[in-house]
Protein backbone atom coordinates (compact mmCIF):
# COMPACT_ATOMS: atom_id res chain seq x y z
CA UNK A 1 0.00 0.00 0.00
CA UNK A 2 1.25 3.47 -0.83
CA UNK A 3 1.78 5.50 2.45
CA UNK A 4 1.94 9.01 1.31
CA UNK A 5 -0.33 11.46 3.30
CA UNK A 6 -2.22 14.77 2.44
CA UNK A 7 0.33 17.31 1.94
CA UNK A 8 0.12 19.14 5.00
CA UNK A 9 0.76 16.36 7.08
CA UNK A 10 4.00 14.74 4.90
CA UNK A 11 6.32 15.17 7.53
CA UNK A 12 5.15 12.05 9.12
CA UNK A 13 5.23 9.97 5.87
CA UNK A 14 8.45 8.03 7.78
CA UNK A 15 6.18 7.05 10.68
CA UNK A 16 3.30 6.12 8.36
CA UNK A 17 5.90 3.57 6.31
CA UNK A 18 5.88 1.38 9.20
CA UNK A 19 2.93 2.69 11.53
CA UNK A 20 -0.33 3.00 9.19
CA UNK A 21 -1.95 -0.43 10.09
CA UNK A 22 -4.96 -1.20 8.60
CA UNK A 23 -6.28 -3.56 11.43
CA UNK A 24 -5.97 -3.05 15.29
CA UNK A 25 -4.29 -6.14 14.95
CA UNK A 26 -1.63 -5.52 13.02
CA UNK A 27 -1.37 -1.96 15.17
CA UNK A 28 -1.11 -3.57 18.42
CA UNK A 29 1.43 -6.23 17.12
CA UNK A 30 3.32 -3.40 15.66
CA UNK A 31 3.25 -1.97 19.33
CA UNK A 32 4.20 -5.10 21.40
CA UNK A 33 7.24 -5.63 19.12
CA UNK A 34 8.76 -2.74 19.00
CA UNK A 35 11.34 -0.91 20.92
CA UNK A 36 9.98 1.53 23.54
CA UNK A 37 11.42 4.33 21.78
CA UNK A 38 10.13 3.56 18.18
CA UNK A 39 6.50 3.85 19.84
CA UNK A 40 7.73 7.78 21.54
CA UNK A 41 8.73 8.77 18.52
CA UNK A 42 5.34 8.21 16.60
CA UNK A 43 3.88 9.35 20.32
CA UNK A 44 6.32 12.74 20.18
CA UNK A 45 5.73 13.83 16.77
CA UNK A 46 1.87 12.95 16.08
CA UNK A 47 0.29 13.66 19.44
CA UNK A 48 1.08 17.52 18.96
CA UNK A 49 -0.95 17.17 15.74
CA UNK A 50 -3.70 14.97 16.94
CA UNK A 51 -6.17 17.35 17.17
CA UNK A 52 -5.38 19.63 13.83
CA UNK A 53 -5.69 15.46 12.16
CA UNK A 54 -8.75 15.09 13.85
CA UNK A 55 -10.13 18.12 12.59
CA UNK A 56 -9.08 17.40 8.92
CA UNK A 57 -10.06 14.15 8.83
CA UNK A 58 -13.92 15.14 10.16
CA UNK A 59 -13.88 17.03 6.96
CA UNK A 60 -14.42 14.07 4.94
CA UNK A 61 -17.44 10.97 5.51
CA UNK A 62 -15.92 8.22 7.83
CA UNK A 63 -15.86 4.83 5.48
CA UNK A 64 -15.13 7.25 2.23
CA UNK A 65 -11.85 8.25 2.93
CA UNK A 66 -9.12 8.80 0.03
CA UNK A 67 -6.00 6.78 0.45
CA UNK A 68 -4.02 9.35 1.97
CA UNK A 69 -6.58 10.70 4.62
CA UNK A 70 -7.14 7.11 5.63
CA UNK A 71 -3.33 6.06 5.53
CA UNK A 72 -3.07 9.70 7.99
CA UNK A 73 -6.26 8.06 10.07
CA UNK A 74 -4.66 4.70 10.87
CA UNK A 75 -1.36 6.94 11.99
CA UNK A 76 -3.27 8.25 14.25
CA UNK A 77 -4.50 5.30 15.36
CA UNK A 78 -1.42 4.01 15.83
CA UNK A 79 -0.78 7.07 18.03
CA UNK A 80 -3.49 6.11 20.09
CA UNK A 81 -2.75 2.05 20.43
CA UNK A 82 0.87 3.39 21.60
CA UNK A 83 0.00 6.28 23.94
CA UNK A 84 -0.90 3.87 27.33
CA UNK A 85 2.36 2.33 26.89
CA UNK A 86 4.00 6.08 26.60
CA UNK A 87 2.35 7.82 29.38
CA UNK A 88 1.43 5.22 32.00
CA UNK A 89 3.88 2.08 31.38
CA UNK A 90 7.22 3.12 30.22
CA UNK A 91 7.39 -0.03 27.71
CA UNK A 92 5.43 -1.73 24.83
CA UNK A 93 3.99 -4.20 27.36
CA UNK A 94 1.66 -3.85 30.69
CA UNK A 95 3.83 -4.38 33.70
CA UNK A 96 3.12 -7.21 35.54
CA UNK A 97 0.48 -7.90 33.04
CA UNK A 98 -0.69 -11.41 31.31
CA UNK A 99 1.76 -12.57 28.17
CA UNK A 100 0.34 -10.79 25.14
CA UNK A 101 0.04 -14.13 23.46
CA UNK A 102 -2.26 -15.69 25.52
CA UNK A 103 -5.06 -13.46 24.17
CA UNK A 104 -7.02 -13.67 20.73
CA UNK A 105 -8.16 -10.72 19.15
CA UNK A 106 -11.29 -10.94 16.99
CA UNK A 107 -11.01 -7.77 15.56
Amino acid sequence: MNQKLPSQFAAFESLAVVWACATERERHTLRLTSEFEQLKQLYDAVLPELEQIVAYLNQFPMGQLPEQEQNLLYLALSCMEVTLAVEAHGQTTVPGGFDPARFEVDF
